[in-house]
């Protein structure tokens, strides 16, 4: 080999490895992206592909749970979890986030649930799916229908006063000391029992209090950020911002309709 058949081949080589290298540079650069999507569209398909329509009113007796509490605990300041009427601004993150309408990822950074209130007509034949500010009117039979993208506990108290004093006055459903567990994407309807369903009378200071949480989501495991809310026509939608760390937990009030 001469001395030009050598330097082009040394050339060669030097080019190979320089695009060698700019390859391996690039592969180190590169990092996983981590999927974002919008996260109220995801939420409202998941709702419509999860939450299950209302079945026809039951066939069997019908009882009311009265807003009454057979051994009543010594009432506790009532203080609110902020609920934001209307849509979050983040997008969806997590992996598997393009997903989330079949299968909503418990490391997702929103968590949210669905509730219906399921209100009988005075025939006590036909079942009405009614959001969360369509509010009760006094006599009304009803029941509260909840599906949670999470594991949760849940349980309906009861708040009574005026809403700047108001007091925490114990648990209504289930007995005081229990909670009624979901699974994921579960739908549940508070009461349990098929011809029990919740009342209320005339009393704007009497309200029902919903509480759906992780059952870790507990002082500081619980996650400080408010839910947002978002009414239909026959249901609320609620999403919370969970960071890393924390659980979530979403409260609702529920009063009783002005005449």
């Amino acid at each position: 080999m001469n001395n030009a058949q050598s330097i082009r081949t040394l050339a060669v080589l030097a080019v190979a490895a320089a695009a060698s290298l700019a390859a391996m540079a690039q592969a180190t650069d590169k990092s996983v992206a981590v999927e974002a999507v919008p996260v109220v569209p995801a939420f409202n398909q998941w709702v419509n592909t999860i939450v299950v329509a209302p079945e026809p009113a039951p066939v069997a007796s019908i009882t009311t749970i009265p807003l009454t509490l057979v051994a009543a605990p010594a009432a506790a300041p009532y203080e609110p979890w902020p609920v934001v009427v209307g849509a979050p601004e983040l997008p969806l993150i997590g992996a598997g986030a393009n997903q989330a309408p079949r299968a909503w990822g418990s490391s997702f950074n929103y968590q949210g649930m669905h509730v219906r209130l399921l209100v009988l007509d005075a025939s006590g034949r036909k079942v009405e799916a009614r959001a969360v500010n369509s509010l009760p009117r006094p006599g009304e039979r009803f029941k509260i229908r909840v599906t949670a993208t999470f594991d949760a506990v849940t349980d309906v108290g009861l708040v009574l006063g005026e809403p700047w004093t108001s007091q925490r006055a114990g648990q209504l459903y289930p007995a005081q000391g229990m909670s009624v567990h979901m699974h994921a994407g579960e739908t549940v309807d508070l009461p349990l029992e098929q011809g029990r369903f919740f009342v209320m009378g005339p009393n704007a200071n009497e309200r029902l209090l919903l509480s759906v949480r992780h059952a870790a989501a507990l002082g500081d495991v619980r996650t400080q950020q408010p839910a947002y809310r978002m009414d239909g026509k026959a249901g609320s939608s609620y999403l919370q911002l969970v960071p890393r760390g924390n659980a979530p937990a979403i409260e609702q009030l529920l009063s009783v309709a002005a005449r």
